[in-house]
């Protein structure tokens, strides 16, 4: 666990983005790409905890158990990196959660729908908007099946709210 403190950085009003960092690790945040399945909150609930502000906190748990759990995050909304000067070793940080995880090409793309909804998509994917403008490249994309999200035509959660 040890003496580092999570801060909150800030966050960038173009892109939803927060930043959560210690001397070992750092955790992105997009809201805009968070689907709110909770595989971070139900695997690491003293580190994810959305009814608190910050809702991360990252001196709650070992960097090694953080980058596991956002290895998870089905979306590509928690993402992580390792700052300069960390002790917490590369190799492990190299799941799909790194921010600089590159993997191999696929040649097919997996659609799997949920019980709840979402259309969970696996394997290199575009996603363009109306006007053709790319809004998302990812390995990991959960879609609307419902049509009920605020961030179409990616899942927000609101299926599960509204039920």
């Amino acid at each position: 666990m040890g003496k580092d403190k999570a801060t909150t950085l800030g966050s960038d009003g173009a892109d939803n983005t927060r930043v959560y960092r210690t001397d070992d690790l750092i955790v992105y945040w997009d809201a805009r790409q968070c689907s709110h399945a909770g595989k971070c909150w139900r695997n690491l609930p003293q580190v994810f905890r959305p009814d608190e502000r910050p809702w991360v906190n990252l001196a709650s748990a070992t960097p090694e158990e953080i980058i596991a759990t956002v290895d998870k995050c089905p979306t590509d909304a928690l993402k992580y990196e390792l700052p300069e000067g960390s002790k917490v070793n590369p190799e492990i940080a190299q799941g799909m959660g790194s921010i600089n995880y590159k993997k191999l090409e696929t040649t097919s793309i997996k659609v799997k729908m949920t019980r709840s909804g979402p259309l969970r998509v696996e394997g290199l994917a575009q996603v363009f908007d109306a006007d053709g403008e790319l809004i998302k490249q990812s390995h990991r994309i959960i879609l609307c099946g419902c049509g009920k999200s605020g961030n179409r035509p990616f899942c927000d959660g609101s299926h599960a709210s509204q039920s």
